[in-house]
């Protein structure tokens, strides 16, 4: 008995420490489970920022899609009205008499394309060619004087120049138009740009949170697989202490019964000495009297 009980108490001590072995890893485990929780909300909530910006930028590049779209129709009518301006201001000048013909000046126009073409394609010598570069400059100064006279004395005429100062309004909007668009333009290149880089780094930090919460997981799985552990570990121990304290209290009632055992004997032995006349001393007298022979 003495064995068994030395050995359910060595085996105890060792389930012990198994408890606390169990308590420290499945505390160590939810620490870190906690730990990857947390770094995963935090992820998840600025994925969730992220996205939200990205929406937004998203947003504000359709609406801009939808504005340049609406702009170009508008420059196109524009550029539509533009021309029949134009076609008008045309047929206005050509009905138009002046002090300078017109054929006159298509004259010098044809001159200095053959003089051009000649130059270009004919072999000279230098005098040559030296005369008929001389002679593209007068051309040109010519043609460009006469064409400034003749819209000069044009303009005199108060239906043209209100339709040439009209004309001149209406190019400038459509310059408008053009600015508008390619400011749009590079506006929208550039929400793209960052869409996409906003996008690549969304995809990175729902990543990271995707991995934390696989961590987080895994250490929640090691801290349930340590508490039920202890859990066993703890219900083996309180059996074990149970099993011990029946030990103990088993050897407790064998030894009261032993001695009860010699105290009866040593009573009969003292009785039977008293039955016979022999004196007892007061310490017999004890012990008949303990035993209940008196």
């Amino acid at each position: 008995m003495t064995d068994l009980l030395e050995d359910f108490e060595t085996k105890r001590e060792s389930i012990r420490e198994e408890v606390e072995s169990h308590i420290k890893k499945r505390d160590e485990a939810n620490a870190q489970a906690q730990k990857y929780a947390k770094i995963r909300d935090e992820l998840n909530q600025k994925t969730h920022e992220m996205r939200e910006q990205a929406k937004a930028k998203i947003a504000e590049k359709n609406d801009l899609i939808e504005k340049i779209k609406t702009l170009r129709e508008e420059k196109e009518e524009h550029y539509k009205n533009l021309s029949e301006l134009k076609k008008k201001l045309r047929e206005i000048k050509s009905g138009e008499a002046s002090g300078l013909d017109i054929k006159d000046i298509k004259a010098k126009e044809k001159e200095l394309q053959y003089l051009e073409k000649r130059q270009q394609t004919t072999e000279l010598t230098k005098e040559e060619e030296n005369k008929i570069i001389v002679e593209i400059r007068r051309l040109n100064n010519e043609i460009r004087k006469a064409k400034a006279n003749r819209e000069e004395e044009l303009l005199k005429n108060k239906d043209i120049k209100e339709l040439t100062d009209k004309i001149n309004e209406e190019r400038a909007l459509g310059e408008q138009y053009k600015k508008q668009i390619e400011e749009m333009s590079e506006k929208i290149s550039k929400l793209s740009d960052e869409i996409n880089t906003m996008l690549q780094e969304l995809d990175e930090v729902r990543h990271t949170a995707d991995e934390n919460h696989e961590l987080f997981v895994k250490y929640s799985q090691e801290s349930e697989k340590e508490h039920a552990a202890f859990i066993k570990a703890k219900n083996d121990l309180r059996d074990l202490e149970k099993a011990i304290y029946a030990i103990k209290n088993k050897t407790k009632v064998s030894k009261k019964k032993e001695k009860e055992s010699e105290l009866q004997e040593k009573a009969s032995e003292l009785y039977e000495k008293f039955k016979a006349g022999e004196q007892l001393t007061t310490e017999d007298l004890l012990i008949l009297q303990k035993a209940g022979f008196l």
